[in-house]
């Protein structure tokens, strides 16, 4: 989503542009982290083919770069924006990790993203972590037929980062959510391959940055049989080929200054996860548009885009007190059999109440108030 943005911003203003994409097809985390049935590929290809369309730009994809690559673009191009995000998946260093059957949340969501569905038919799933993309890959093994999914998770429920809509969802398409265990190894049997999750039970303790830290419990070790172990702790960006170029990363992400350049390097931006770590989709995609602004700039140029709409004169506001249209989804019992969007589309009903919630602050807000004219807008 950042490279790509930056992409349409530089090609509407006239610049060349040629994307390196390492996958098989476009999109980033939006393709290859978010599952189809949260996001249809259908909405996603859509954009992208819009952004494509928007003026000179060049797609490369299966096109990895190494340190060696990264110095033939910085040497080449005017500028380079390294958008990378992050994509790899971070590990737990449990015993066992390395047996068959264990895979990282982000390597399975990686081969849906390309279309390999794996399997799981008669599997016992368990997934460890409490965030989305947990709740991401547990829905995920629900809809590739495994026999049951437990997501195991050290704090408690209502602690999990996760969305609560997720975690809802996961529930209600049978995935079983066993908090306060800690993994402390992964079985393995005679042929290696991975057995079961064993887990030490939690208890809540003292309140540590804002939630209540878990500590190991006097209980017995909890077992959880498990054909297939999924890590979903957390994601890490794939920096070394950069660094070894000569990119500075602070620990773990790309450092820039307030303008996205890359420190010590002429011509190249960083941003997105990349450069502040894990955040969303929208937060990229700014990222992407300030950084299409500021190459703009340090190329000498100061382009203004219009975006080619008039601003519609207001209509006397409405200030009837609205709730928020209830978006609904396909019932459980359908939805996890198979990746088509879980969302029910708005009816045309909906919408328009929707956009009637609009005040239109430009006009009875306090843009009206300061004098700032409608041209700002």
């Amino acid at each position: 989503p950042s490279g790509l943005t930056c992409a349409y911003f530089l090609a509407l203003m006239g610049h060349e542009v040629v994307v390196h994409e390492a996958r098989k097809k476009l999109g980033g985390m939006m393709r290859y982290g978010i599952p189809a049935y949260r996001f249809p590929r259908e909405r996603l290809d859509e954009d992208i083919r819009a952004i494509l369309g928007a003026g000179s730009i060049e797609v490369k994809t299966e096109c990895a770069v190494d340190a060696a690559e990264m110095a033939k673009l910085a040497g080449w191009y005017d500028a380079v924006y390294v958008a990378i995000g992050a994509q790899g998946g971070k590990t737990l260093a449990l015993e066992g990790a390395d047996a068959e059957g264990v895979m990282s949340a982000v390597d399975l969501l990686g081969m849906i993203g390309d279309g390999e569905h794996p399997d799981f038919t008669g599997k016992k799933v368990v997934v460890i972590g409490g965030g989305n993309v947990a709740m991401d890959c547990a829905r995920t093994s629900v809809r590739l037929g495994a026999e049951s999914v437990t997501v195991a998770y050290r704090r408690r429920l209502e602690d999990m980062t996760a969305l609560p809509a997720e975690v809802e969802s996961a529930i209600a398409e049978g995935v079983e959510m066993m908090c306060l265990q800690a993994p402390e190894r992964i079985e393995v049997d005679a042929e290696g391959r991975a057995a079961a999750l064993v887990c030490q039970p939690q208890r809540i303790s003292a309140v540590k940055r804002g939630r209540p830290a878990p500590v190991a419990a006097n209980k017995p070790e909890l077992r959880l049989e498990a054909d297939i172990v999924l890590v979903a702790v957390g994601q890490a960006i794939e920096s070394a080929p950069f660094e070894e170029y000569g990119m500075e990363a602070d620990r773990t992400y790309f450092v820039a200054d307030q303008y996205l350049r890359a420190m010590g390097q002429e011509g190249v931006f960083v941003g997105g996860d990349c450069q502040w770590g894990p955040k969303t989709v929208i937060m990229a995609i700014a990222a992407g548009k300030t950084a299409a602004a500021n190459i703009d700039h340090e190329l000498g140029f100061h382009h203004e885009l219009d975006c080619g709409a008039a601003v519609p004169p207001a209509r006397p506001n409405d200030r009837t007190t609205y709730g928020r249209v209830q978006v609904a989804e396909r019932p459980a019992c359908e939805r996890k059999h198979d990746f088509e969007g879980v969302e029910v589309p708005m009816t045309d009903e909906e919408a328009a109440q929707e956009c009637r919630r609009c005040l239109r602050c430009d006009v009875y807000g306090i843009g009206a108030l300061t004098g700032r004219g409608l041209e700002v807008w």
